[in-house]
């Protein structure tokens, strides 16, 4: 009996030394479940499952901040809740699929936010296994990539205005330089012959041909500024009247051979907040644009009016007019087809383009009434000293 009674002893020192090793393992099995299940709660990226029926059963703390719901309320496929409706077949279509076939899959759908904001996710998912290889279901982490996106989507907008304004400036250089290069050679031929006569007036369109590249390269060269973000932005206080004198002044020549008057009413000490040099280019193009479309003996005003935080200015003239269907189409480079003037002056419509984005830049707006045949009216807004 007392061998029995010693193996018995010693047969249950064992056992109660294995089961202290088994307890030992269960609490390390269930520290690491709790220390994974942390890291899978404060993982930057929104982490889902689901299981074999494809309906999820976990969000992790992630994902329920981000969406601003609870998990009974994203469970099962109550997730899809937050969709973009123009995204939720595609999404839906992908994840069946990939599920069905047990692979992994990648795809961008855009989903609301705690803020009732829709936001660009990269959703990677793919299968996952018990340790037996047995099929358990999909494991997915979300990312959230709405920067990108916008960044990817003005890098295609910059390389079609690009390719866009490359094609219009490759059509619209070419006029004015074959004038110049034309005349020039005619020029010669007549001062050989000593044909005095007519030098001066082809000297004169050289000089015309030479002021529209001169013109059309000045824009161009502040288009490209700005659009690298490379152009100097010094907003201050300054009398817009100034500048406006000067701006008619420069084109006071042009308007006199159409033999177009220009009633400048902008009273003096009219005072902005705004970019000098960007205002300047705004007048310039603008008042360009009129000549262009006003017929011989036409008539452009300038005006000005002020309220509490801006001042509103006008250019108008009894030009042409622009059709209807072109009006929303004048700021924008995409849609921006050049158009002869009244007296076949060639333009890019580059320095429309140029006027919207310098007038948004300076916290101002600018628009366009206008009839065929009765003329148009440029208008646009600049804040007043002190508002900006």
């Amino acid at each position: 009996m007392d061998n029995q009674a010693n193996c018995l002893i010693e047969r249950i020192a064992e056992l109660e030394k294995e089961n202290l090793i088994l307890k030992h393992q269960q609490v390390e099995i269930s520290e690491a479940k709790e220390l994974y299940l942390k890291i899978f709660e404060e993982f930057p990226a929104l982490i889902w499952r689901s299981r074999l029926d494809k309906l999820c059963d976990y969000f992790n703390k992630t994902w329920l901040e981000f969406t601003g719901r609870t998990f009974e309320q994203e469970f099962g496929n109550g997730w899809t809740e937050g969709l973009h409706p123009d995204d939720f077949d595609f999404c839906v279509q992908t994840y069946v699929a990939a599920f069905d076939k047990r692979e992994s899959f990648l795809m961008e759908y855009r989903m609301k936010n705690r803020f009732g904001e829709y936001r660009w996710i990269r959703d990677f998912g793919r299968p996952f296994y018990d340790l037996d290889n047995s099929f358990l279901g999909y494991i997915g982490s979300c990312y959230d990539i709405t920067e990108i996106k916008h960044n990817e989507l003005r890098l295609i907008e910059l390389i079609a205005s690009k390719d866009k304004l490359f094609s219009i400036i490759a059509h619209d250089l070419n006029s004015p330089f074959n004038s110049i290069v034309g005349f020039s050679e005619l020029m010669i031929e007549k001062a050989n012959e000593k044909n005095y006569s007519s030098v001066n007036e082809i000297a004169k369109i050289i000089l015309d041909s030479s002021c529209v590249a001169m013109n059309l390269l000045s824009n161009l060269l502040s288009w490209s500024q700005m659009e690298m973000g490379r152009m100097p932005f010094n907003p201050e206080y300054f009398d817009i009247s100034t500048i406006f004198i000067e701006t008619t002044t420069l084109i006071q020549p042009t308007a006199e051979q159409k033999s177009i008057q220009i009633e400048n009413k902008i009273s003096l000490k009219t005072q902005v907040f705004a970019d000098r040099k960007m205002v300047n280019t705004v007048l310039r193009n603008l008042l360009s644009n009129a000549l262009k479309f006003t017929e011989i003996g036409g008539k452009v005003v300038i005006s000005a009016v002020s309220s509490k935080n801006e001042v509103t200015f006008t250019i108008s003239d009894n030009g042409v007019g622009i059709p209807k269907e072109k009006i929303d189409k004048l700021f924008s480079i995409d849609d921006n087809i050049s158009t002869l003037g009244t007296s076949q002056e060639v333009g890019t419509g580059l320095g429309l383009l140029l006027c919207k984005e310098f007038i948004d830049k300076n916290n101002g707006k600018i628009r366009v009434e206008s009839n065929e045949g009765t003329g148009s009216s440029f208008i646009f807004t600049l804040p007043i000293a002190g508002q900006l």
